[in-house]
């Protein structure tokens, strides 16, 4: 007997706006939405990877808005990031208790980017924490991860919402979620640090870019964080809170997407 079609979950970079997936799962979940597997670039990985190992959503929010943000900057004389990333990388290995990709209850591909070779690495394999930090590595804020003689960057230089490997690996059915273009229009933001002026530049080169690829999604969910700097790790609850409107908007979709492509909506509630 044939089996129904595979749901993919694509999500993308974001930085502090990223936090708006958390709200999505969260809603995909209360909902019964089918995922059979994730791809994640940058911060979407880091919430794929912590929804496949069936960590509570809820007890992952508080976590993560009480958590003091400066503690996991361990800055460092720059030679290769601001930001040495050995505080994130504990951190990690906390949250995820140190396990592999094998211990996942369903498949996650983390996007990451080799910058020695100048290609894109999809990781399926070997330590969660490992995959995560690398693909979080924003160029020159945080260091590159050296694994297995590659040096990681963040997955989002080159495809920030990876929708064409939710493709590659089995997905029939995509479900993308855009947390940074989400807004009608791009508005003015305050530049403040050195840290605006990375992120902001490479969201600029991002735009463009993305607009290729988001096309092959069959339902994006894009919540409106335009008013929300990627920097402003102040304002976690609200991105969390705009990511689960965003989702609720879709959901009426989503479901009827799903029926006409004959995947099975018996455990999904009406």
């Amino acid at each position: 007997m044939r089996q129904r079609p595979k749901v993919g979950l694509a999500l993308g970079g974001g930085a502090a706006k990223g936090f708006a997936h958390l709200g999505v799962l969260k809603v995909l979940t209360d909902e019964g939405i089918p995922i059979d597997l994730i791809a994640g670039s940058s911060i979407g990985s880091f919430f794929g990877a912590l929804y496949a190992l069936d960590m509570d959503l809820d007890f992952l929010k508080k976590f993560l808005i009480q958590l003091p943000q400066n503690q996991l900057l361990d800055f460092t004389v720059p030679r290769m990031g601001l930001i040495k990333g050995d505080r994130l990388e504990e951190l990690l290995r906390i949250l995820t208790k140190n396990k592999d990709f094998t211990q996942l209850r369903i498949p996650v591909y983390v996007v990451a980017v080799d910058i020695k070779r100048g290609e894109k690495v999809v990781i399926h394999e070997g330590l969660l924490a490992d995959a995560i930090r690398g693909s979080i590595a924003v160029p020159g804020m945080i260091a590159p991860k050296s694994w297995q003689d590659r040096l990681l960057v963040d997955g989002a230089v080159l495809e920030r919402i990876p929708v064409g490997v939710a493709r590659e690996k089995g997905a029939d059915f995509v479900i993308g979620v855009d947390v940074k273009f989400g807004g009608e229009r791009v508005k003015e933001l305050k530049i403040t640090s050195i840290f605006d002026v990375f992120i902001n530049s490479i969201e600029l080169m991002e735009r463009e870019i993305a607009k290729a690829y988001l096309t092959g999604a069959d339902i994006l969910i894009q919540p409106d964080l335009s008013h929300i700097s990627s920097t402003d790790f102040s304002q976690l609850e609200e991105c969390i809170n705009i990511g689960m409107e965003a989702a609720k908007k879709s959901v009426y979709s989503i479901k009827e997407a799903l029926k006409q492509n004959k995947i099975n909506l018996k455990d999904i509630p009406n």
